[in-house]
């Protein structure tokens, strides 16, 4: 398993990188599926809140929860929602959330299967990764919209993601508890693992000149 790490501050300005946080992808996303697919059983077609942009307010209380605020529920109640649920990318949160509305409505079986809209969550943090990355234009090569490439790999019990970095040809990897952090700055943490990586390449090829060198000190002049 990586290392988890915490952002540091010191390179904030690393660049002149732009100072944007991940924040919360999976609730982005699940929020805007659920904005999407309005209205729900119960909803009242004559107010604002049903159809506005603003109707839905998800973000995590724990480790392994989410909440669902709606604005715009004949209910008034909060939903908690497991966040692995939110994690799989064939997962329908719109139907999901459907099916609990429509439980106290006694909402016939065949009208929620008509009602169906199956969008998928789609693999929200990659996504968020790549658009942070690729709309960076301070990072040393030129810029593209479609330089970087982000996917989650699973190794046993642990979710990985891989950054590619199409301009100048290098990868690095991001624990998935490390993308948890909302105030995490993907660019600013990749510029870092660009110096780090000009840095240990600088010492590679210094070593190889150093290894037919017999007066190394003359190096300094």
């Amino acid at each position: 398993m990586l290392e988890f790490q915490t952002p540091k501050k010191q390179i904030s300005r690393t660049w002149g990188i732009t100072d944007d946080p991940i924040g919360d992808p999976l609730a982005r996303r699940a929020e805007e599926i659920l904005r999407q697919n309005a209205p729900y059983p119960g909803d009242d077609l004559g107010k604002e809140e049903t159809l506005s942009p603003e109707r839905f307010l998800i973000y995590r209380i724990s480790e392994t929860c989410h909440v669902i605020m709606d604005s715009g529920s004949h209910l008034g109640i909060d939903y908690e929602i497991a966040s692995y649920l939110l994690h799989n990318p064939n997962f329908f949160i719109s139907d999901w959330y459907m099916k609990r509305l429509a439980e106290p409505l006694d909402v016939p079986r065949f009208m929620l299967r008509y009602r169906q809209q199956r969008t998928p969550m789609g693999d929200a943090i990659p996504e968020r990764v790549v658009n942070m990355l690729n709309a960076e234009v301070r990072l040393p090569g030129e810029s593209a919209e479609d330089r970087f490439f982000c996917h989650r790999v699973q190794y046993e019990n642990d979710s990985i993601y891989e950054i590619f970095d199409q301009e100048l040809n290098y990868y690095v990897r991001m624990d998935e508890r490390f993308l948890r952090n909302e105030k995490l700055n993907v660019s600013h943490w990749y510029a870092k693992q660009l110096l780090k990586g000009y840095q240990k390449l600088n010492s590679l090829m210094l070593a190889k000149e150093l290894e037919w060198e017999n007066n190394h000190f003359r190096l300094l002049y």
